[in-house]
């Protein structure tokens, strides 16, 4: 247990444990060392044991030459230090591949992430056509490797626009002839950055061949059919469908339906028939989009509790129980927005009960799904949204980096993702629930082709709040997002989950890269969680009571 052992000679017959015994539990401990057992003629079967067993690296028999042994054992230490170079080389290897391709992923993620700062348009496209793409791949049955290519090509397949110029990008209108002609270098540009990325080169073909169209008529060498790679095939359809359902400046997003209807039109001509029907039987999605149109966000996990006596209630309770339940503040600002110039939308649940009216707000709240006895999991929920809520506020009047109302708004909506998810797939999301991050979001991403934090930036976008002003799909993966409203998120989340001040000052949240740019130190984040917990604590009870 304590030094590392080259070689073992033992005997096969030994007081309290024998030889084999004795040479499995060396092993256990040490499994590159050497071993070597002395056996009589009749210890037959333990010697035929331990060869097959793979315990022993030689036997020898008794009575033993000692020229033989001093020769044997010279070998076997030989053996040794050519197994452990052979280890040592392999683990050197393998240590240094991962830090290539963690560097490689971080400069691509940097870079995808500064395009969609440059662009709030196609924010957060990147990760949902890769989910899209993911499950198209897993529902074809493709291989692993090939699952792998998918996903991380279909995240970085605009890469290449990094390079377009910002009067075409950022065009609030249909483009010409000729600024197509500049958009369309993307996909060759962003394959040629990625080529040069070592282990990227099979991502980049995929990158390249985007938008090859099935008939030939796509670019950039107009290739049809099976000439297309299957993985440039696939994100073909998932990029679709994500323009389609996306809001541009110069035309409204399609609803779910409506976009299925446009893939099925072109399978056959711009897609892969094949890849198209895949992404129709993705019935998850389906439903997910379906019961955010209708305005269900998670009432069957998440309903209301209203007040006993609702009539009664002044205009600042009513605001106050608008302000502590998540499905009732969606409800408001969906209700305040509906129908408003872009101009005049809000993300306030204060200026939202304002503008509707005490009597509008009875009404909303007369009308949620309610709920006699909450579970546990649901209450939870509701508890860490109202902290949350609370820590982003604070964060935001401490920075100044985002309007402090809105802030609360983000933080009480950003688990609405989570409570839809557990209405409409409990048994699935019951299980990934407890997995950590990353691999929760993956894993949601293979069982309902998009994970919780994009389910909540879809709510925020059916309340139709201002732009930007919710950002709520990347406040779990944070590593390379520069985006302030993000990270203040991420921050509020992470300041809600924690218990006392000895776990805030151990979040893993609290990095310098995640606190410069909000120009936050650690005593001023340990400051936000002891306000969350006296303000949570006054305000619901005072709510409550």
């Amino acid at each position: 247990q304590q030094h590392d052992v080259a070689l073992l000679i033992t005997d096969q017959r030994m007081p309290g444990m024998t030889g084999i015994e004795l040479l499995k539990r060396a092993a256990a401990l040490r499994p590159h060392m050497v071993r070597i057992i002395l056996t009589g003629y009749a210890d037959m079967e333990a010697r035929v044991e331990a060869v097959n067993c793979g315990q022993v690296y030689r036997y020898v028999a008794k009575p033993w030459g000692n020229e033989d042994l001093r020769l044997t054992a010279a070998r076997a230490l030989e053996h040794y230090e050519a197994n452990r170079a052979r280890h040592e080389l392999a683990e050197s290897n393998e240590r240094l591949s991962r830090r290539i391709q963690a560097t490689s992923c971080g400069i691509i993620r940097a870079v995808s992430d500064a395009l969609e700062a440059k662009d709030r348009h196609i924010y957060g496209h990147g990760r949902r056509v890769s989910g899209y793409a993911t499950a198209v791949a897993r529902r074809m049955r493709l291989g692993v490797e090939l699952l792998e290519q998918i996903t991380l090509a279909a995240l970085l397949h605009d890469i290449g626009k990094i390079a377009t110029p910002d009067r075409i990008l950022l065009k609030p209108d249909v483009l010409t002839a000729d600024e197509r002609g500049v958009v369309r270098q993307h996909a060759e540009r962003g394959a040629r950055m990625l080529a040069r990325v070592p282990g990227m080169e099979e991502a980049a073909e995929l990158v390249r061949y985007h938008h090859e169209d099935y008939d030939g008529g796509g670019y950039p060498e107009g290739l049809a059919g099976e000439q297309i790679p299957v993985g440039a095939r696939i994100i073909r359809v998932a990029d679709a469908y994500d323009a389609m359902t996306s809001p541009r400046p110069f035309r409204d997003a399609l609803d779910h339906q409506a976009a299925v209807a446009e893939l099925l039109e072109g399978a056959g001509s711009r897609f892969d028939p094949e890849a198209v029907r895949a992404f129709c039987g993705l019935e998850a999605l389906a439903k997910i989009r379906d019961h955010i149109a209708r305005g269900d966000f998670g009432s069957q996990f998440l309903p209301v509790r209203p007040p006993s006596d609702l009539s009664s209630l002044t205009p600042e309770i009513l605001v106050k129980e608008v302000a502590a339940e998540p499905a009732l503040a969606a409800a408001v600002l969906r209700a305040d927005n509906a129908g408003r110039p872009v101009g005049e939308r809000t993300a306030s649940l204060y200026a939202a009960c304002a503008r509707l009216g005490p009597e509008a707000v009875r009404e909303i709240i007369a009308r949620a799904e309610v709920c006699e006895r909450v579970s546990y999991e649901a209450e939870a929920l509701r508890e860490h949204a109202r902290r949350c809520a609370t820590a982003a506020m604070l964060l935001a009047e401490k920075t100044g980096e985002l309007d402090p109302e809105a802030a609360y708004t983000a933080g009480l909506l950003h688990d609405l993702g989570e409570a839809l998810l557990r209405s409409l797939f409990p048994e699935e999301a019951e299980r990934i629930i407890w997995l950590g991050h990353p691999f929760r979001l993956e894993r949601e991403v293979a069982a309902f082709g998009v994970d919780h934090t994009q389910v909540g930036q879809w709510v925020v976008d059916a309340c139709h709040v201002p732009a930007g002003a919710l950002s709520v799909q990347a406040h779990h993966d944070v590593r390379f997002v520069n985006d302030p409203a993000a990270l203040l998120l991420h921050l509020a989340d992470a300041v809600a989950d924690a218990h006392d001040s000895s776990e805030v000052a151990a979040l893993d949240a609290l990095t310098q890269d995640r606190l410069s740019p909000l120009r936050l130190s650690r005593a001023d984040v340990a400051r936000v969680h002891q306000l969350t917990a006296e303000l949570v604590g006054e305000r619901f009870d005072r709510a409550a009571a």
